[in-house]
């Protein structure tokens, strides 16, 4: 009898003791409880489950895409950059696109055209058909006064599915798309 009760006590306190383990969140459950609660504007929260992630998987690459997307819409611009610079430097040349893509757009809102014109290169050197790198490439020389440039990038976003743009060229300048 006293076996079994033993038994029973070492059964029961191995299962207590075992079940945080049962239950314990995987990043990529943070990353997924993340992204949910960005996708519904609750960025601070999104925030704070993308760096649960990464503290649970420090080479998460996505979580620190996406935390850095949260602070740059909270305008937390430093933060922006720092989560989007570890992508780049640890992320595979697709997360490298995007990551230089928004680095590039949290230094354009910043008005340091010239790095986002860097930035924007760079991405389109991992994407080249990346219409939006050359769209906001073009707007930032034209901020830098390189109208040219600007004009070249505006036809290039047109001609890769910018149908807005391709609108305004095909009205305002249609030897642009020649």
């Amino acid at each position: 009898m006293q076996y079994i009760f033993k038994t029973g006590i070492t059964l029961l306190l191995s299962m207590f003791f075992a079940m945080p383990l049962l239950y314990a969140k995987s990043p990529k459950d943070y990353f997924d409880s993340g992204y949910s609660n960005h996708l519904s504007g609750r960025y601070e929260s999104a925030e704070k489950y993308y760096t649960k992630a990464i503290k649970k998987n420090p080479s998460y690459t996505q979580a620190y895409l996406m935390r850095g997307a949260v602070h740059h819409s909270l305008k937390e611009y430093q933060s922006a950059l720092n989560d989007y610079t570890r992508t780049i430097e640890t992320g595979a040349d697709h997360f490298k696109a995007v990551a230089y893509y928004n680095r590039g757009l949290v230094l354009f809102d910043t008005g340091n055209y010239r790095a986002a014109i860097r930035d924007f290169s760079d991405a389109l050197s991992y994407s080249p058909k990346m219409a939006n790198a050359y769209l906001h490439r073009g707007i930032a020389k034209g901020r830098t006064g390189n109208s040219k440039g600007q004009l070249s990038d505006f036809t290039s976003a047109a001609r890769l599915g910018d149908f807005e743009l391709k609108k305004l060229l095909q009205q305002h300048a249609p030897h642009l798309l020649k």
